[in-house]
């Protein structure tokens, strides 16, 4: 019932009724309408308050008790970090087929009565698609976290009052 009420929230802001208020997410239950609504009114009044501290503003205590309970807004783009960067590639290059195939094939040379080739040669192709492949989404996980810097560190303007 729920995803109802989401898909109709949904096409009510592809419909442009209202437009107002932007792409946020659905409401938690069914829309209601306030009195305006009912008379005919298009305007709605949201009945939810809410309460903003400012950073520098007057009540600091208030602002670091209430802030703390939450996420902060930076942008974060990038998929790995200095970490999790070599298990987290090595996890989705081998959920492709062809790595697999090779590494099957690598383990398959390692059984005495089945090798065909050295060791060590079988292992030469797979080490180097996983490379190639591992240097192309470090780049790109870069620039991605470049990115981010960049965005996350422009000067913005906020109006208060």
């Amino acid at each position: 019932m729920e995803g109802l009420h989401w898909v109709q929230h949904r096409w009510r802001q592809l419909l442009g009724r209202h437009s107002g208020r932007g792409w946020t997410s659905a409401p938690a239950g069914p829309p209601e309408k306030t009195s305006q609504e009912a008379h005919g009114s298009p305007q709605a009044v949201s009945r939810k308050r809410r309460t903003v501290f400012a950073r520098n503003g007057p009540h600091p205590q208030e602002y670091e008790a209430t802030s703390r309970g939450y996420m902060g807004n930076a942008i974060r783009s990038s998929k790995y970090t200095l970490l999790t960067f070599i298990p987290m590639n090595l996890f989705q290059q081998f959920h492709r087929a062809a790595n697999l195939y090779f590494l099957f094939l690598v383990l398959l040379n390692w059984v005495p009565v089945v090798e065909a080739f050295q060791k060590e040669i079988t292992m030469i192709p797979l080490l180097v698609v996983l490379t190639v492949i591992g240097i192309k989404d470090a780049l790109e996980d870069f620039r991605c976290y470049l990115f981010d810097k960049k965005v996350n560190n422009n000067v913005v303007r906020v109006f208060c009052g």
